[in-house]
């Protein structure tokens, strides 16, 4: 088991590397739509693009803040809009925010009515955000339900153990143990980021639930084997 435990921290400490990035950048992701709101506010007042910006680096979004704020200081510094705004969505590195980055590169440059553009803008990243909402509210009885299956087939393996190998020989009984290790430990990764995958439509995001169904497994072979 101390061979097991040793490989299950050393797999654990770069997930959790991993997902720390990948949260992360979902809060960058979760705060852009209040960026893009304010700006809109700002621009509704009759503000230029550019000063909207600018004035928006007071509010406060979260790991999202230090690109804004360098975003605006790379415009009080003389470089052009167009080029701040792409350095942000290049430094964000994300597709959605960069597809509404160059979105307002062209409201910028192109738009007569900026207000308007930008509320546009934002009513097309709140619905956006809606729908993905929306998605995981219907999607989460299939993760209680997975879950659920995850425990059973855990409440199978117990029972197949417990009460039909033992009547095998020794040999026999060490390698069904090996088996059933590597099987359950596998069913808790792929079943993992699936979850995320399916919920999120992530694979990384699924790092979370690969957690916690890897945890209960060494919890369920630690007391079990």
């Amino acid at each position: 088991m101390i061979i097991e435990f040793v490989v299950f921290i050393g797999i654990m400490i770069p997930v959790y590397l991993v997902y720390k990035k990948y949260l992360r950048n979902k809060e960058i992701c979760d705060y852009f739509p209040v960026f893009i709101q304010e700006v809109y506010n700002n621009t509704s007042t009759g503000m230029s693009l550019v000063d909207a910006v600018k004035k928006s680096k007071n509010v406060n979004y979260g790991c999202l803040t230090p690109l804004i704020k360098n975003m605006c200081l790379q415009i009080e510094w003389g470089v052009p809009f167009e080029h701040a705004i792409k350095n942000f969505g290049k430094k964000v590195n994300n597709g959605f925010i960069d597809r509404m980055v160059i979105l307002m590169d062209k409201v910028s440059q192109f738009s007569f009515d900026i207000g308007k553009n930008m509320g546009e803008i934002y009513n097309y990243i709140a619905l956006t955000k809606k729908l993905e909402r929306s998605r995981k509210t219907e999607l989460f009885p299939q993760l209680i339900s997975l879950y659920f299956v995850f425990f059973v087939f855990l409440g199978i393996i117990f029972i197949v153990f417990k009460f039909f190998i033992p009547y095998f020989e020794t040999v026999e009984i060490l390698e069904y143990k090996n088996v059933f290790t590597h099987l359950v430990f596998i069913e808790s990764i792929f079943l993992g980021l699936t979850l995320g995958k399916m919920i999120e439509n992530s694979f990384v995001a699924g790092l979370k639930h690969m957690t916690i169904l890897c945890t209960i497994t060494f919890i369920f072979v630690m007391v079990i084997f």
